[in-house]
């Protein structure tokens, strides 16, 4: 430890150490985060301030990894970061800060890996060739593409993209890096130089800019064994000149003067909704307090449906939005965003007339409901533990990287920021009349821009007309012969990305031992072991109670201040008819009144309340982690002494809640009106439109469900909700949900610290309703049983979507794979598509690496029987397909080849079928 000094040591209130400390000689600051973990996680910040918008932070974020000084090769970071147990490595670019990261199993691999990802973020090769594939070129056709390019092209012109430069031209004067656009506008990445980027980063890569955060469980004198070599090599090689903060040392934010209103257009031939912004200067940076307040105040006035705002706009007969975000950027002064999302486009303006007159109403008159605003404290409280319990590397790391770029270099500030439950008891000490001088003084007095944001066909005309003509002109200038030249010159520069890495590189870089990684013990447990379980959850469980409880129960024991209880209700059994109606149930499910078996009658506004003073969290999902999609699954989460609490509300919500046309109608004119948003997502739409072909239309969820069926669903719903066909409707509900709760159909997961639960089975018991033991579970439902005769044998067919609002193209391409999950093809499947898709794999360098997208994946989906293969964001889709299909088949007749390639490339090869891609283009109308 000879060139670093500790600077802060914090012991914080969640039993994690922090310490910080700095090389007394190059500036270089490492922040160790400890806590018990098998994953050991890297943030690398620099602080990265741009005053204009040629992109050089995003750039460099992505030139870094294409080779350093000591390790000259594109992609070696990445190869051999695959050997430390970690899928590869990371990065982004914020508007004040860029961060390259890596997550890796266990910390042997970790602290190898270290010297050789800080050789690459202060030494990179930042070569000319790196620079013309990587950021911007233009290709034989005279078409621009990069993958830097690939990526702004796909949001420079969405719709949140231009409101949030808009907000940022509007907001911060000429000169402030927070007026620039980081990332990049397509316009200078067509004309930035190698030489610009290489001037940045000498600017700001400097060791004294540099914050190594380190989360996880790792040996503190291991990582100063560490550390002490990369300090040497670099006040080496450099002669360290502490040099200004960025931010920190440039003139402060100046206030907003006045209150400023403008219309902001963004292309989409769908012009009924668009979305509402309005911003304003907030408190300092280093006021946590303030900040904390704030964000209180934030959740109180739109956390839920019984919150202010939403009450008044989404909670209503017909929404004037469909969601409410208010968030705190991190700056010097930070900047308080509210954005209402899904706004019907005639209503935006009037939107933002009302929501100032709520704000003065809740100063004038209503004043602030001090029942439910410690409710929100608490709920809070309670996020906060458990985001520390579940994710803590997120939690401190955020932390730490806006200590770094703002904070005090003796670390004070790193401590306050870290005092949550501290400012959450001071803020539970506030008046109401405190509550309301926050509000006054940054939402009311406090000038703001508000930004109507508005679809506009005849903008995405022109948009595309000028692109055309663009590109048009480009190549009218460049001419056939340089046009030539261009393309020559882009093999060249892949030749020369491309050079092997030399074996020895990569061979003596060991993999660590499985044995160092630290794993989470789980041990689980069932309400009916029939001798599958033998261990302390499964004993604890069989003393318990000897009542017999007809539910499938799986407990899993975790070490865990929190339950979770999941139900998994299988849908078999749900009629054609009824099943485009679970969209609507799962959105309504935790917001319907309810009538308990004792009579008492809850309005929706009390089920929401109470639901808020009771859980952590609750929450539903159709299928699990996107697999499963014929179940649909209820989350509740509680402390662990309201275990008893979760488990009546999820009894009451399954059975006792109130269909009314009211509360429905509500739900489908949100879902509605969520549907243009969501037809702006190309890749989105390209997988649900490849739904659509593939599932069955009367048995399949993700069919009903699906963003084109329910378009046409949803209105149909509503204005029989508004007539005289309302009982019907809520007839069909009551139907529904009759048929989705058989008891054949239900299977319940409960997670957490089992073994402190004084009844983890006999409160079922008690306080969950208890049927006759079916005769046989219903087997879990695969989507593979609901496929059409074209997601059987599909091949031949596809389909083209007009996206106006978007200026990228996005594919997926489908195949037949392995159907049972005991395949003897799985394995090999699952190593052949980890070798083709990994950082640096043949799709990384063959399509990624020559511009022809910004990503491609391949997806082995066992539960449906497909392989799935998709573009993102690419100037053309098509190109990409073609080089990845060229790449499996020249893998198949061994024209190339991996180093070691056990898997078994055949499968892949029958599943292209060996023939071209035949297109048919249809309308998508035909689809549904």
């Amino acid at each position: 430890m000879a060139n670093f000094k500790i600077i802060k040591t914090i012991e914080t209130e969640f039993d994690i150490k922090i310490t910080k400390f700095k090389s007394t000689v190059t500036g270089l600051t490492v922040i160790l985060v400890d806590h018990e973990a098998p994953l050991v996680d890297g943030f690398f910040a620099i602080a990265t301030e741009a005053t204009d918008d040629d992109g050089c932070p995003h750039t460099l974020e992505h030139l870094v990894f294409l080779g350093s000084e000591l390790y000259p090769y594109k992609g070696v970071l990445d190869s051999l970061a695959n050997r430390t147990f970690a899928h590869g490595t990371n990065a982004w670019t914020a508007t004040d800060h860029t961060c390259y990261t890596i997550q890796s199993a266990g910390s042997q691999g970790f602290l190898k890996l270290l010297p050789i990802y800080v050789d690459h973020i202060l030494y990179p090769t930042l070569t000319d060739s790196g620079c013309y594939t990587e950021v911007h070129h233009i290709n034989g056709k005279g078409e621009d593409a990069g993958v830097v390019y690939c990526e702004m092209q796909g949001r420079e012109n969405s719709g949140d993209s231009r409101v949030e430069l808009r907000y940022k031209r509007l907001m911060y004067p000429e000169g402030c890096g927070y007026r620039s656009e980081t990332g990049g506008l397509m316009e200078n990445l067509r004309t930035l130089s190698v030489e610009t980027i290489r001037q940045y980063h000498k600017d700001y890569y400097r060791p004294d800019n540099l914050c190594l955060i380190i989360t996880g469980r790792i040996s503190y004198d291991e990582l100063l064994k560490t550390l002490d070599p990369i300090d040497e090599r670099i006040a080496k090689k450099n002669s360290i000149q502490i040099q200004k903060r960025p931010f920190v040392d440039s003139a402060p934010i100046p206030l907003l003067e006045k209150s400023i209103q403008e219309e902001v257009e963004f292309p989409d031939e769908d012009e009924s909704m668009g979305q509402l912004e309005i911003s304003w200067l907030g408190p300092l940076i280093n006021e946590f307090l303030e900040i904390k307040a704030l964000e209180v105040l934030h959740e109180y006035l739109s956390d839920s449906a019984v919150s202010v705002l939403q009450k008044k706009f989404v909670e209503i007969e017909d929404p004037l939005c469909t969601d409410i975000d208010i968030s705190i950027g991190d700056q010097t002064r930070t900047a308080i965003l509210a954005t209402f999302s899904n706004v019907p486009t005639e209503e935006i303006e009037g939107l933002a007339n009302s929501v100032f007159q709520v704000f003065t109403k809740i100063v004038e008159s209503e004043g602030i409901d001090m029942d439910r605003m410690k409710t929100v404290l608490q709920l809070n409280k309670l996020r906060t533990l458990n985001e520390i319990e579940t994710s803590p590397n997120y939690y401190f790391s955020d932390a730490c990287i806006i200590d770094h770029v703002y904070g005090k270099q003796t670390g004070e500030d790193l401590e306050r920021a870290t005092k949550d439950l501290k400012y959450y008891d001071q803020l539970s000490e506030f008046t109401e009349q405190q509550w309301i001088q926050y509000l006054e003084k940054y939402h009311i007095n406090n000038p703001r821009i508000i930004l109507l944001g508005k679809p506009s066909a005849k903008f995405a005309e022109k948009l595309n007309k000028q692109e055309e003509e663009r590109i048009e002109k480009q190549r009218e200038t460049l001419g056939e012969a340089r046009l030539k030249e261009l393309e020559t010159h882009l093999e060249e520069a892949k030749k020369l990305n491309d050079a092997p890495i030399p074996s020895h590189i990569i061979e003596n870089f060991h993999i660590p031992s499985v044995d160092s990684i630290p794993f989470i013990n789980v041990i689980t447990g069932r309400n009916k072991s029939e001798g599958k379980f033998k261990n302390s959850v499964q004993e604890y469980l069989d003393h318990d109670s000897k009542i017999d409880i007809p539910y499938f129960i799986q407990y899993d024991h975790i070490n865990s201040a929190f339950i979770t209880i999941s139900l998994y209700i299988t849908t078999t059994n749900i009629p054609f008819e009824l099943r485009p109606y679970i969209n609507i149930y799962l959105e309504s499910f935790y917001s319907l009144p309810l009538t308990l078996p004792d009579e008492t009658k809850l309005t929706f506004e009390q089920v929401v309340s109470q639901l808020n003073k009771d859980t952590v969290e609750y929450d539903y999902s159709l299928g699990y982690n996107g697999k499963f999609e014929q179940m649909v699954v209820f989350h509740i989460k509680v402390e662990a002494s309201k275990y008893i609490k979760g488990i009546q509300w999820l009894h009451n919500l399954l059975w006792h809640a109130e269909f009314n046309s009211e509360r429905l109608k509500i739900v489908a004119s949100k879902l509605l009106n969520e549907i243009p948003e969501a037809k702006r997502e190309g890749d989105d739409m390209a997988f649900t439109v490849m739904s659509l072909i593939n599932f069955d239309k009367k048995s399949s969820n993700k069919y009903s469900l699906s963003t084109i069926y329910q378009e046409k669903f949803l209105p149909n719903i509503i204005k029989e909700l508004s007539g005289d066909k309302a009982d019907q409707v809520i007839q069909r509900f009551y139907q529904f949900r009759e048929l989705l709760t058989k008891p054949e159909n239900l299977r319940i997961h409960i997670k957490g610290n089992i073994l402190r639960l004084p009844n983890p089975k006999s409160v079922l018991a008690e306080h969950f309703k208890i049927i006759e033991a079916p005769k046989s579970l219903t087997p879990v439902p695969l989507s593979q049983q609901v496929l059409t005769e074209f997601g059987r044998n599909p091949g031949n067919q596809g389909y083209i979507v007009r996206l106006p609002a978007i200026e990228s193209t996005f594919s997926v391409h489908t195949t037949k794979g392995p159907s049972r999950f005991d395949s003897p093809d799985l394995a090999p499947l699952l190593v052949l598509c980890e070798l083709l898709q990994a950082m640096e794999g043949l799709f990384w360098k063959l399509i990624r690496g020559q511009g022809l997208a910004y990503s491609t994946h391949l997806r082995v989906n066992i539960e449906n029987g497909h392989i799935y293969f998709d573009v993102y964001k690419s100037p053309d889709a098509f190109k990409a397909y073609e080089q990845a299909k060229k790449a499996v088949f020249d893998l198949a007749d061994k024209k190339i080849e991996f180093d070691t390639a056990p898997a078994k490339v055949k499968d892949v090869e029958q599943g292209f079928n060996g023939h071209g891609f035949k297109l048919k283009v249809k309308n998508l109308d035909s689809i549904i």
